[in-house]
């Protein structure tokens, strides 16, 4: 896709998610997401601040500096921790105003900015510019299912799911922490080697895309027990967790 494909279909992912959060309720937003330790409030903090962040390090390719996303990983997580104890309104409009904010600054940049790289933390790891929309995506869809509400992995745009069992099957390939297994989607018809060629695991592409990720194992079949796959580093593209 090109550059403006992906702002737009990052649009509608957005809209998705956005009609969700609006949909919430003052008690919903207080209850456990589907996350260790996060409420509902947990995860749409997140998921403003990443996209601050990510348009704090874009802003700065479009003035000639380099602005790291975080300033550090524990800024990052005392943030979310305090903007999740704001008030709902609080906490909403931040999300909406930062999720605009992060398209209409993306939709700014030029092809030479989109050549360059950006930091993660001021000491690292260097992203390519052109991977954070894809990676916007990605944060949203997951984090969307993450929230326990009505949209789950089986509402993902299947181009989303084919992309995400790309790399997370890359991820787990890669990493000694997971053993080599095969998985094969039903809906699909279309297989891929993890590292092996058995044991295999059979299911929805969207249900096995959820079971890559480490969120859950539901309508999955294998012969034996299900392999224990170690933590996903999502570093396949250049990119590890935002």
């Amino acid at each position: 896709m090109t550059i403006a494909e992906e702002i737009y279909v990052l649009h509608h992912t957005d809209q998705r998610a956005v009609r969700t959060v609006d949909s919430l309720t003052d008690a919903q937003w207080a209850e456990p997401s589907l996350l260790p330790h996060w409420t509902r409030a947990h995860v749409i903090a997140h998921l403003a601040l990443n996209a601050a962040g990510l348009a704090r390090a874009l802003e700065g390719l479009l003035e000639d500096e380099r602005v790291p996303i975080y300033p550090s990983n524990e800024s990052r997580n005392a943030d979310i921790e305090a903007l999740a104890t704001r008030r709902v309104s609080d906490i909403r409009d931040c999300y909406f105003a930062a999720t605009q904010h992060f398209r209409t600054i993306a939709g700014a940049l030029h092809e030479e900015h989109w050549a360059e790289t950006v930091l993660r933390l001021p000491q690292g790891p260097e992203w390519p510019a052109r991977s954070l929309i894809a990676a916007r995506r990605q944060e949203v869809e997951v984090h969307h299912a993450d929230l326990g509400m009505a949209y789950t992995a089986r509402d993902w745009p299947p181009d989303f799911t084919l992309w995400l069992i790309d790399r997370t099957t890359g991820a787990h390939a890669d990493s000694a922490d997971s053993p080599g297994f095969a998985i094969r989607a039903t809906d699909l018809d279309r297989s891929w080697q993890v590292g092996a060629a058995e044991p295999e695991v059979a299911g929805t592409a969207a249900d096995l895309a959820w079971w890559l990720i480490g969120r859950g194992h539901s309508g999955l079949s294998t012969a034996g027990n299900l392999p224990a796959l170690g933590p996903w580093q999502r570093q396949p593209s250049g990119l590890s967790g935002a």
